[in-house]
């Protein structure tokens, strides 16, 4: 089974010039090499069951500029989250608006040029946020369901679906189970259309390939001709639509 403990590693040099210590993780296993993960600010090594103290040290403080520009990196980006709050910015289909809360006794949500208009009675943070997650999930039914349910068709495979779920996940946008359960994502309804119909696609054609084998891709990209460009784009934007 494997082991973990927590050790200090250097002080050093983070952005704005402020000295912080950060710490790694280390795990020992079966495997055979030494490897570092990085992941909301925490340094893991996996290495052998059988590596010295010494070995990791060493191999940490080699890869210490590596580690030290994943931690800024990473930190940089949590600066882009969202936060529903009176004006913040959200990225809604590629564009950057300010959030804008607005007092009024219809409950809605207007996009207004560059502003996103958060409306209700006594509107606060968590009302707001509480409204936009119930928008994003109503335009996910009206717009994914029905697409991934059309595409099953167009691909004769509509027989396999048992059910489409919408659920907000840390990691994934969407999940395809071998007894026919898919699951998107509603965060997604922030991307471009041309990002929510590939991930529709990427999932619906799983129906057919539970892999990402070569005869997968290629059905992927006889539906979406551009998805090496989606999956670009969502890798250095999708950061900007998690919000708690």
């Amino acid at each position: 089974m494997a082991k973990s403990k927590i050790a200090p590693l250097y002080r050093t040099y983070l952005g704005n010039s402020k000295i912080e210590e950060f710490q790694y993780e280390v795990i020992r296993s079966s495997r055979k090499t030494l490897a570092l993960y990085i992941k909301e600010q925490k340094v893991v090594v996996r290495c052998p069951s059988r590596a010295s103290k010494i070995e990791i040290k060493e191999f940490v403080s080699k890869n210490r500029s590596w580690i030290e520009d994943r931690l800024l990196e990473e930190r940089l980006l949590q600066r882009e989250f969202l936060k529903i709050e009176q004006g913040g910015k959200i990225f809604f289909r590629a564009r950057e608006l300010t959030i804008t809360f607005k007092e009024g006794r219809k409950k809605r949500i207007l996009i207004d040029g560059n502003k996103f208009i958060i409306q209700d009675h006594r509107l606060t943070p968590a009302k707001a946020k509480i409204q936009v997650e119930e928008y994003l999930i109503a335009k996910a039914r009206e717009y994914i369901v029905p697409r991934a349910k059309a595409l099953a068709i167009c691909l004769e495979v509509n027989n396999k679906i048992t059910e489409i779920k919408l659920r907000k996940t840390k990691s994934k946008w969407g999940h395809c189970t071998s007894n026919g359960i898919i699951q998107y994502n509603w965060l997604i309804m922030l991307a471009p259309y041309s990002i929510i119909d590939y991930m529709i696609t990427h999932e619906v054609c799983h129906l057919l390939y539970m892999d990402h084998s070569r005869r997968y891709w290629k059905l992927v990209e006889s539906i979406c001709p551009k998805y090496d460009q989606y999956i670009e784009w969502l890798n250095a934007y999708e950061h900007r639509f998690w919000f708690d």
